[in-house]
C-alpha cells in the first residue's frame, strides 16, 4: 500500500507540477494501480497473468524503441542545400522548450552550411498566437540567420502534413523537382518517425537531431514516441 501511494504521489507530481511529463506520470499511475491489483487480487494465477501481461508490454515497447534510439543519433553530415525544420508547440508567441531545442540545432546547421536554405514547417495550433513557422522565423532572424534563407510553411497541423506541404514548397524552390537529399531537423526521439513520413511524401532525408534538454523529459518523450511508432506501424499514420 505504501509503495502504491508513493507511485501515485510521483504520478501527481509529474502530471500536475511539471510541464510536459504526462507519459512519465501515466507510468507512475500505472505502477500504482498494478501494485494495488497485485496486493488485492487473491488468486495466484490471476496475479501471474497480470505480471505476464505487464512484462510482455514492456518487452514489446523495448523492441519498438530499438529503431527509434538507433535513428536518434542522426545521419552522417551532408552538404544538403535544403533543410526542413519541423515545428513544435508555441506558448503564445514564444517557442516551447522542444521548439527551442530544434531552433538551436537549425541555427547551428544554417551557420555551418551558409549556402543552404530552410523550410520552416508548422501551422498555428490551439493556444498559439502565431504559427510555429512564424515563431521559428522570428527566432532565427533574431539570431543572425538571413531572412532570404528562410521559407515558411504555415498550413500543416501534423508531421505528415509537415512533409506533404514542405514537398510542394521544395519543388517550387528547386525547378519543380524535390531535391535529394534534404536535411531534416527534429527532436532526436522523433527522427525515426519523421523519416517514415518523409518517405511517404517522396522526400529523401538525412536526420539532424535536436537534443532534448532534460534527461527525464527525454525519457518521457522516447516512451511516448514508442506508442506513436506502434500506431504508425499498425495504421500508417
Amino acid at each position: 500500500m505504501k509503495l502504491a501511494a508513493i507511485f501515485f504521489i510521483l504520478g501527481c507530481f509529474f502530471r500536475f507540477v511539471l510541464i510536459g511529463y504526462q507519459t512519465v506520470a501515466l507510468i507512475f499511475f500505472g505502477l500504482a494501480l498494478l501494485t494495488l491489483l497485485l496486493h488485492y487480487i487473491p488468486i495466484l494465477w490471476m496475479r501471474r497473468l497480470l505480471i505476464g501481461f505487464t512484462i510482455a508490454g514492456v518487452v514489446c515497447l523495448s523492441l519498438i524503441e530499438i529503431p527509434i534510439v538507433a535513428a536518434s543519433s542522426g545521419d552522417q553530415p551532408d552538404d544538403a542545400q535544403y533543410l526542413i525544420v519541423l515545428g513544435a508547440g508555441v506558448n503564445g508567441r514564444e517557442p516551447s522548450l522542444s521548439l527551442y531545442n530544434r531552433l538551436v540545432a537549425a541555427e547551428q546547421w544554417l551557420t555551418a552550411h551558409p549556402a543552404s536554405v530552410a523550410v520552416l514547417s508548422g501551422g498555428q495550433g490551439s493556444g498559439e498566437e502565431i504559427s510555429e513557422a512564424e515563431a521559428m522565423y522570428q527566432w532565427l532572424t533574431a539570431n543572425g540567420i538571413e531572412k532570404e534563407r528562410l521559407y515558411k510553411e504555415e498550413v500543416s497541423a501534423s508531421t505528415r502534413e509537415n512533409f506533404q506541404y514542405s514537398a510542394i514548397l521544395l519543388q517550387d524552390l528547386h525547378q519543380g523537382i524535390i531535391p535529394e537529399p534534404v536535411a531534416v531537423i527534429s527532436s532526436e526521439y522523433h527522427l525515426y518517425r519523421a523519416k517514415l513520413f518523409a518517405e511517404q511524401a517522396g522526400i529523401e532525408v538525412i536526420g539532424v537531431p535536436a537534443k532534448t534538454t532534460y534527461p527525464i523529459l527525454k525519457l518521457n518523450y522516447f516512451i511516448r514516441e514508442g506508442v506513436a511508432v506502434a500506431r504508425f506501424w499498425l495504421l500508417g499514420y
